[in-house]
């Protein structure tokens, strides 16, 4: 049995694709997908991934966040052979380590059933950092990834996600 250390923190569905957890410190997160459909056509059945926590102040380093939101996730993909577009966050000028952080984590807990592909753009600001996941068996995969070319070539700049 793993322990407590190692195990996610309990993840209420709110409402579908919509997620919420409490973390020790009690500081809740919400965890949600959205269709992309509506924005690009050419996605289907691809959703943006949001996570954020109520409380916007510092918060410690916490393993078993990682390992919820690697949860949430996993359940994501288990549903069917959806496909995920994932920008980071850069509100705070936070971006690159965001970026790393999920790289550590997919790395971290991949089993091999989901393909990542990165891309990024120097925007006046800052750094837009975005990624594709798609589950491997996704019969919509070539499709998608020539949107996500497209995209990256012609209108990441103006990304409505």
């Amino acid at each position: 049995m793993a322990s407590d250390s190692q195990s996610p923190y309990k993840i209420s569905e709110e409402a579908p694709l919509d997620y919420t957890f409490i973390n020790r410190d009690g500081i809740k997160y919400h965890a949600s997908f959205y269709s992309v459909e509506p924005l690009y056509p050419e996605f289907i059945d691809t959703y943006s991934f949001s996570i954020e926590p109520e409380d916007k102040s510092s918060h410690p380093i916490d393993r078993r966040i990682a390992i919820t939101i690697a949860e949430i996730l996993k359940r994501f993909f288990e549903v069917n052979t959806n496909a995920m577009i994932m920008v980071c966050d850069s509100t705070d000028g936070k971006e690159l380590k965001r970026r790393k952080l999920f790289d550590r984590w997919f790395d971290y807990f991949s089993d091999n059933s989901i393909l990542k592909y990165d891309a990024s753009a120097p925007l006046a600001e800052y750094q837009l950092f975005i990624s594709l996941y798609i589950c491997k068996d996704n019969p919509n995969r070539d499709m998608l990834l020539q949107a996500f070319s497209k995209l990256m070539k012609t209108d990441l700049y103006g990304l409505g996600i």
